[in-house]
Order: C-alpha cells, then sequence, then structure tokens
C-alpha cells in the first residue's frame, strides 16, 4: 500500500508528539512528578511508535518503543526522574526530530540511534534509594484534554477544531495557511471597496444606496472578526519550545532555573506570533545568560539558589502584553549611561538628563553590551535592538523596568492582528500619511506661545511635563507651515522610550485599512511599515513612527 499520501499528516502529527514530549520532560523535571504528567509522556512516545511503525520508519518507530520503555520504568514509581534522564529522553526527542526532518526532505529517516539506545538500556539513576512516587489515581490513565480547540498551529497548516453535536465531541479541519492568508488578503480587498463606494455615495447622494453601504459595512465588520479569528492562535503555539530552551541554556550555564508560562491560551494572529518568536527567544537568552546570577552570587545575595523566569501574556483592551520577568541581577542606570557615555552612544550631558527608564533603553541600541565577557548565548550588542525593531514594526511598543538586585522585566504591547488596521489620517505638506492608532496616545492643539526652546530642543509642557517637539513636514523635508499658524495641530507617541509631540498640518480623521507590504526598493526606507488605498484611489503610506525620527 502506498503510504506517500499520508506523509505531510505523519510528519504534522509526530512533531506535536515531540513538542508534547519536550514540555512534558521539562515538567518532570522542574516540579513534583505525578501520575499524569508520566501517563501523558508515555501516550505520546506511545503514539509516535504507533505512527511510525505503521508508515514503515523503523528506526524512528525503534527509538520511540525504547524511550517508551525507559519512561515506563519511571511510570512504574521505582526509579528517580533525574536531569540525566531527562538528557537522555530529549536527546532522544532531537534525534527523532531530525529523521523526521529527513523524511520531510524525501531522505530515508534512517540514522545511527545504536548508541543512544544503548545509553537507554544502561541507564541508572545516582540516587535510587529514593524511588518516585505517584499520585495514586486508583489505576486509571490520565485523560487527554483539549482546552480551548479552537485552532493549533501545525507544520502543514492551521487545525482547525470546532464544536459538533452540540460541543460533546470536536470536529478538525487541516487548512492550509497559505488560503488563510488569501482569506484575510480578499478582506482587506473589500474593507478598500467599501471605503470607494462610501466615496461615491457621498456624489451620488441616495439615501438608499447610503443604507446598502451602511449594511454592507455591518456585514464586512463580522465577516473581517470571523477571518481574524480564524487566523487566531494560542500563544502556546511558539511558546512550547521555551521551556526547553531555557532549560538547555541554564544547564549549559550552570544556573538553576524554574521557567513559567502565563497566559499560554491568550491568542494572538498568527502574522503575529511568527514575527514574535525570535524576539522572545532573545529576551529570554539575555534572562537565563545575563539577568540570573551564578548560584554562588545568588547564594552571597541572600537568595534562592533556583531562579526565576515568568513569561506572561494578558490582554489590555485592544492589545496584547507580553511579559518577560526574572529575579536576577537587574540592571544599573547609572552604570548603562556611563558605558554609553564611555564609547560614545550619547553625551555627557545627555546622559546627565537621562531617566532610568530611558537608560534601560540604551541595551536597545546597535552595539551596544555591558557583558564582561562576549559567549555563544549573548554579549555581542545585537539582540536587543532587534528585539525593539520588530516590535514597531508590529506596531507596537516595548518598555523595560528593572532594579539592581532585584530583577528585570521587559513588557511588550501588540496589537491583537496587523492586517486590518485602523489609522489616523494626517497631512504633511502635500503628503497624506497614515499613522497606527496604536501609536497615537493623545491628539491635541496647541497655541504658538506655549512652545520653547531649551538647549537647542524645540519642547512644549503637557500636564507640567516637558516633551521634545518634533515636525513630520520637516522630516519629510517639506517646510513647516504650521509653526506660523495660532495654533498648531500634533499627535503624542512615544519614541525611543519618551513621549514625543509630533507636529502634522491637518487631521483627517480616522479609518480602517488593509495594510499591504511595500515592495523594492520602498521596503528599505526607515518609518515606513506598508501602504494602504484609501476610498478615493489615494495610496497612502503607513509610518512606523518609533523608527521615523
Amino acid at each position: 500500500m502506498d503510504m506517500s499520501q499520508y506523509r505531510g499528516l505523519f510528519i504534522s502529527e509526530s512533531r506535536e508528539h515531540l513538542r508534547a514530549i519536550g514540555e512534558l520532560i521539562v515538567v518532570l523535571e522542574s516540579e513534583a512528578v505525578d501520575r499524569e504528567t508520566i501517563d501523558s509522556l508515555f501516550r505520546s512516545a506511545h503514539s509516535l511508535k504507533g505512527m511510525a511503525s505503521s508508515m514503515g520508519y523503523g528506526r524512528i518507530a525503534t527509538l520511540a518503543h525504547k524511550m517508551e520503555d525507559f519512561m515506563d520504568r519511571f511510570r512504574r514509581g521505582g526509579e528517580v526522574f533525574t536531569a540525566g534522564a531527562a538528557d537522555l529522553l530529549l536527546e532522544g526527542a532531537d534525534l527523532i526530530e531530525a529523521m523526521i526532518q529527513d523524511v520531510e526532505q524525501g531522505l530515508s529517516g534512517e540514522r545511527e540511534i545504536d548508541g543512544l539506545l544503548e545509553r537507554l538500556a544502561g541507564y541508572s539513576a545516582a540516587s535510587p534509594s529514593e524511588p518516585v512516587v505517584l499520585a495514586d489515581d486508583g489505576g486509571r490513565l490520565g485523560t487527554i484534554e483539549l482546552t480551548h480547540p479552537m485552532n493549533t498551529v501545525t507544520e502543514s497548516g492551521v487545525k482547525v477544531e470546532g464544536p459538533k453535536g452540540g460541543g460533546e465531541s470536536q470536529q478538525t479541519v487541516r487548512v492550509k495557511t497559505e488560503v488563510l492568508d488569501h482569506l484575510i488578503n480578499l478582506t482587506g480587498e473589500l474593507i478598500t471597496t467599501k471605503h470607494r463606494l462610501l466615496t461615491i455615495g457621498k456624489d451620488v447622494g441616495l439615501a438608499s444606496f447610503g443604507d446598502a453601504i451602511t449594511e454592507l459595512s455591518r456585514l464586512l465588520r463580522e465577516l473581517h472578526n470571523e477571518v481574524v479569528l480564524v487566523r487566531m492562535l494560542p500563544f502556546s503555539a511558539v511558546s512550547d519550545r521555551f521551556p526547553r530552551m531555557v532549560r538547555d541554556l541554564a544547564r549549559k550555564g550552570g544556573k538553576d532555573a524554574v521557567f513559567e508560562i502565563v497566559g499560554k491560551e491568550i491568542e494572538l494572529d498568527r502574522g503575529i506570533l511568527e514575527e514574535l518568536a525570535d524576539p522572545l527567544i532573545h529576551i529570554l537568552r539575555n534572562a537565563v545568560d545575563h539577568g540570573l546570577e551564578s548560584e554562588k552570587e545568588r547564594l552571597a545575595s541572600g537568595k534562592p539558589l533556583q531562579g526565576k523566569i515568568t513569561l506572561s501574556v494578558s490582554r489590555e483592551k485592544d492589545l496584547v502584553v507580553v511579559t518577560v520577568e526574572d529575579d536576577g541581577r537587574g540592571m544599573d542606570p547609572a552604570r548603562l549611561i556611563a558605558t554609553a557615555v564611555a564609547k560614545g552612544v550619547i553625551g555627557p550631558e545627555e546622559g546627565r538628563l537621562m531617566s532610568p527608564r530611558e537608560a534601560f533603553l540604551l541595551t536597545c541600541i546597535p552595539g551596544f553590551s555591558t557583558a564582561g565577557e562576549v559567549t555563544d548565548v549573548s554579549g555581542r550588542g545585537v539582540g536587543m535592538d532587534a528585539v525593539r525593531s520588530t516590535v514597531q514594526t508590529l506596531g507596537g511598543s516595548m518598555a523595560i523596568e528593572s532594579e539592581k538586585g532585584c530583577g528585570s522585566r521587559i513588557i511588550l504591547k501588540l496589537p491583537l492582528t496587523i492586517a486590518i488596521i485602523n489609522v489616523l489620517l494626517v497631512t504633511a505638506g502635500p503628503l497624506t500619511v497614515a499613522v497606527p492608532v496604536s501609536a497615537v496616545m493623545r491628539t491635541l492643539e496647541i497655541r504658538r506661545d506655549m512652545i520653547e526652546v531649551c538647549d537647542n530642543q524645540t519642547l512644549f509642557y503637557l500636564d507640567e511635563e516637558p516633551l521634545p517637539l518634533l515636525s513630520l513636514e520637516e522630516t519629510f523635508g517639506f517646510r513647516s507651515t504650521s509653526r506660523s499658524a495660532n495654533t498648531i495641530p500634533l499627535f503624542v507617541s512615544e519614541v525611543k522610550g519618551r513621549k514625543v509631540g509630533v507636529t502634522v498640518d491637518r487631521f483627517l480623521g480616522q479609518q480602517e485599512v488593509f495594510v499591504k507590504p511595500l515592495g523594492s526598493p520602498l521596503d528599505k526606507l526607515k518609518g515606513l511599515t506598508g501602504g494602504a488605498v484609501l476610498g478615493d484611489g489615494q495610496i497612502v503610506f503607513i509610518l512606523d513612527i518609533a523608527n521615523l525620527f
């Protein structure tokens, strides 16, 4: 029987089981062993073995079978689950992943596994005198619970699961991600066409035409919400790999760390999740390498030997807030400023006036690093610059909080979706441009006499806080006309962790737009995040305020 037609399904399902195996191993190593966790781990290995065997991948099935036997030793409660046992199982999972990758590329998938099989068979716990005590569940195997089964990411696409038969069972449909991308593009084009019809409707002036457009707007809003809902994936789609990564980095650095994820069920747009994975890896690597102290340092400072890193996700209105927090050494703003001055990144006077919040964001400057040595984990002054750039490109913001000796907290605020967004349309000279509403903290008009010049910096006071004043017209190379007017329209945004006022010629109002990526060479221009077509056919650029100035 030709099984090649099932190869794609085997690859995606196997990787789901491997992700579960990696996550459960880290849980077993860091928490008290319980029967349900052991059973879940055992079932994943058993399922992997069965699928590989049915597909004729003998070496994968053999290794999965030996891993299953190895887990059974702890399942029976006769041995201690140690870090050494975790290392062997994780090595086995990595080897199976490599063989699955070979299968995906059309290779045989027959790698050398005999050495690992011998180590699995010959393993003995370092401290066998204290057997693992599993919770008594009456001999019942743990059940698999599907939590919020709306959609989960797979290698071949998105697996959409929904209620069937009154919610008593589940129905699964696999949809290629390309189809979902095309669907959101069509929805965006429909929204653009709606605005075009609205423009035509103003010229026609028919009440019935206006009523039809109103109904069309309502239906498009519902369609957009449903399409976005399908594209939404739980944060666990990217976070499931992190416990294993943190565990390996901590062991490599000779540190003991516990890693906790809170809110992994919170959903984000697939496009944002894909872009967010690498920034979070940078942040977590820095938290392990720079944030957490060695056991000797923690003991000297009176801290628990085991460091703690927490990755939490929450909803805040129409934003998702992602926070990475550690209880490590924290950062010293005075040292950051001194390093920046010594490297010529900032001037002495600028350093003297810098707030702690601004000092922490110095770590996001390319090439800036206070690491005593460069390791293969971090210390080259890259990473955090890429983090901030990616977050700002997504229309989000980043803040850093830290206290010396107590740890650091990095906060990312991101929109729920990036394909269809609300923008504020403004004019700057002859140009009409769009500013994402998520980047606008406030709009207002100020009198000419409210502007002051201090140390060659134009500023104004907002609620007794001095804010630098930047001109959008001058940034684009136009002569500012608003400065000669009695009142000046501006919006308040955030640039490099500091509030600023950005002057414009006029506000044209808010509008929902479909964001289109820029092609070459426009994609090389700094400060532009995409383009959009308005109802009258006018093309506008969408600004990336944080990178524009």
